[in-house]
């Protein structure tokens, strides 16, 4: 017998992942955990089991969906292919208009399922965008897709995309760029969630990292001095006459502090206490969105002194006559006149000295601002600040020594 309503009912409050047939021969209710219910014809078409996702209860009421999936079979037993009848249910779930727009073959392109360039760029415009800090990372996001995604993906319909055609469209930058590709499926999975939670589709079919092409490569990291050389970059950074004084200082300050370039050019003067020398980075100038605190050495301290005496009056401690951030790129460009190097390897710089010299990794990862592993985070209640800023000092003086 078909499930009534106190029936259905009770399923969306068992909060259990489960396939309940209805009694409707090919007529099923997929629950899920969430307390959330579809209806889901499976049938076999052209001899493979397809789940044709009809709508969720209680918007789609059951009778409706009785009929429809009696109108499926009838379509099934005509000939019509899988892909037709998933894109009409897609356009519509009344029996009567889905049985004729399938036998006449005509989608009206306004009522049809959004493309998938649609639905990412709202995913970007509207989910993900307000979330990312300023930067390079924020523009890469949707460049990557225009490049590599949107060619081949982005004027189909969200709904019709197949693994397969996932895998194809990724394969090139996941094998040739391996650390954009990575990022690039991440957000092609996301996209495709959005699309799940917008009811677009039923099920995610991005394909995950173990269904990708087998990546053959060395992973490269950021070019960075070894810590004999920073006693001769700081030398170099108070000799050099040509720089200005704006890049030399932030150098400065990523050298002995250890943190990102990015957080070094938008440190503001209200998130520095001088007095108990700390600069508390907020969540949302930091990499992993945390609050971040960094004990200041000695060197640090003067430097930042002599900085107030031009920029105190200002927002930013490195801002320009009109208190805007430093460019992103004036820092990288001034160092590669000393090493070919890259700022944020000044960073590898530190870890190597710290690893050298005995000091214990949480202490290192904190310094470096890097997530603590959950279990840590359990049992790690402090950020060990003084720990943290012995180390800093002997790094300052070791750095800093005539």
């Amino acid at each position: 017998m078909a499930l009534k309503f106190r029936e259905l009912e009770g399923l969306s409050q068992q909060r259990e992942d489960q396939w309940v047939p209805d009694g409707t021969p090919n007529l099923y209710v997929f629950c899920r955990s969430s307390g959330r219910m579809s209806w889901v014809c499976r049938i076999t078409i052209g001899g493979k089991r397809t789940n044709l996702t009809l709508g969720t209860w209680p918007d789609l009421k059951a009778d409706v969906a009785r009929q429809v999936t009696g109108v499926i079979k009838g379509l099934v037993g005509a000939g019509y292919s899988a892909q037709v009848i998933k894109s009409a249910l897609g356009v519509t779930v009344d029996p009567i208009a889905l049985q004729r727009l399938v036998i006449t073959g005509r989608l009206s392109d306004h009522d049809a399922p959004p493309t998938f360039e649609e639905v990412a760029r709202d995913w970007y415009e509207n989910h993900l965008k307000a979330g990312l800090s300023e930067g390079a990372y924020k523009r890469q996001v949707i460049q990557q897709l225009e490049d590599y995604v949107f060619p081949s993906l982005g004027t189909r319909p969200v709904n019709q995309i197949k693994r397969r055609e996932i895998v194809e469209t990724l394969k090139d930058i996941w094998l040739t760029k391996p650390p954009s590709g990575k990022k690039l499926r991440g957000n092609v999975e996301r996209i495709f969630d959005y699309a799940v939670d917008q009811e677009f589709l039923e099920f995610n079919p991005c394909p995950p990292v173990r269904s990708m092409p087998k990546q053959n490569y060395v992973e490269k990291h950021f070019d960075a001095l070894t810590p004999e050389q920073a006693p001769a970059m700081w030398r170099w950074l108070n000799n050099h006459v040509g720089l200005r004084d704006q890049t030399r200082y932030g150098l400065m300050l990523v050298l002995l502090t250890g943190k990102r370039s990015s957080e070094v050019r938008h440190m503001e003067w209200g998130h520095i206490d001088l007095e108990r020398g700390i600069w508390t980075t907020p969540a949302e100038g930091m990499k992993m969105r945390k609050e971040h605190r960094q004990p200041l050495s000695r060197q640090v301290l003067e430097l930042l002194h002599e900085l107030q005496q031009v920029s105190g009056g200002r927002r930013y401690v490195l801002g320009n006559a009109k208190d805007r951030v430093m460019s992103e790129n004036a820092m990288l460009y001034a160092i590669k006149e000393f090493s070919d190097v890259t700022v944020h390897g000044l960073r590898a710089t530190l870890g190597s000295w710290m690893a050298e010299n005995g000091v214990r990794k949480i202490v290192a990862d904190f310094v470096k601002a890097h997530q603590p592993k959950s279990f840590d985070v359990a049992y790690q209640r402090s950020d060990l600040l003084e720990e943290r800023r012995d180390v800093l000092q002997r790094w300052a003086d070791y750095v800093s020594a005539d």
